[in-house]
């Protein structure tokens, strides 16, 4: 009996094998709930990582006893910030791979678009060749067009170079009577009209504008011919005395073109003084103003460049 007793006290001392294995699979198993788990609350809100069911946890928690879950806890609260620090890395790796992915496709956006941007200039330095190009044509037309307008304007004017046009013929002298009542002006020029050199061709009334007042009468067009006897005309009308009865208001110039006469205009200022410093002129074709000063003859196409010449001479 003393035997079995002694064995049997040395069989109490050895704890059973069986046992330990018991516990060390139960400390595993907590270890492997706690990391398959989040460790509070907090942290399952800030690491977005899914919650075990409640009814589970409940169930493997009435399986400990208070101490047991006092020691898991104490797990716990030493495992916490590894977790942590398990769970922001694989929270920052996942940022980064999509981070990653957003970057490239912006990448390939922005290379399209810097391809689109390319092609785009290229298209606007071809178009800004075409607009210079076409401005060039343009310009060319232009001097073109100008020099066949002062051309047609030309030969229209010389066209009616023989041509005088009277103001102020009443309306009351018929077509019939025309003929005649110029040769009575003619008269008071001291212009024989039956010389057999100087004769006049042909007379008529113009129609009348729109922007001729109604008590004015149209002007009448004589073709003369030759070109020496409209140059008497001419000068005897700028000689005429005023007072001379009913030819008094009448008034001659020279057959012009619209165009040209609206171009002479111009030039009334240049004209006016002239006349005041007893300088000639004469008109030119196309539209130039001849001056003559101490036996020297000045050419202007414009009045702005007889201005400026008469400005210098002051």
């Amino acid at each position: 009996m003393a035997t079995r007793k002694t064995a049997d006290q040395r069989q109490d001392l050895k704890p059973p094998p069986k046992k330990d294995q018991e516990k060390k699979d139960k400390q595993e198993k907590r270890l492997s709930n706690f990391f398959n788990a989040p460790a509070d609350k907090s942290t399952l809100e800030n690491s977005h990582i899914s919650t075990p069911n409640k009814a589970a946890l409940s169930k493997e928690t009435a399986d400990f006893s208070d101490t047991e879950v006092k020691e898991r806890s104490d797990e716990r609260q030493m495992v916490t910030p590894v977790y942590l620090k398990e769970c922001l890395d694989l929270q920052l790796e996942q940022i980064k791979i999509e981070m990653q992915g957003s970057f490239a496709t912006l990448k390939k956006d922005i290379l399209e678009i810097g391809q689109k941007v390319k092609v785009n200039e290229q298209k606007i330095e071809n178009l800004e060749f075409l607009l210079q190009k076409q401005s060039e044509i343009i310009e060319k037309q232009q001097t073109k067009i100008n020099d066949l307008e002062e051309r047609t304007i030309n030969i229209e004017d010389r066209g009616r170079i023989n041509n005088l046009r009277i103001r102020n013929i009443p309306e009351s002298i018929s077509q019939d009577n025309l003929a005649i009542y110029h040769s009575e002006f003619f008269k008071v020029l001291k212009i024989n009209i039956e010389d057999k050199v100087d004769f006049l061709e042909r007379t008529h009334r113009l129609y009348k504008p729109r922007t001729l007042p109604a008590d004015l009468p149209r002007d009448t067009i004589i073709a003369c011919h030759p070109y020496s006897f409209r140059e008497k005309i001419l000068k005897a009308a700028r000689l005429m005395e005023r007072d001379q009865g009913k030819f008094n208001n009448i008034k001659v110039f020279p057959d012009l073109s619209f165009q040209t006469r609206k171009a002479r205009r111009q030039f009334l200022p240049a004209t006016l003084r002239l006349r005041e410093n007893n300088l000639k002129y004469r008109w030119g074709l196309p539209t130039k103003f001849i001056v003559t000063k101490d036996g020297n003859t000045h050419n202007f196409d414009s009045h702005e460049k007889v201005t400026n010449w008469l400005n210098n001479l002051v």
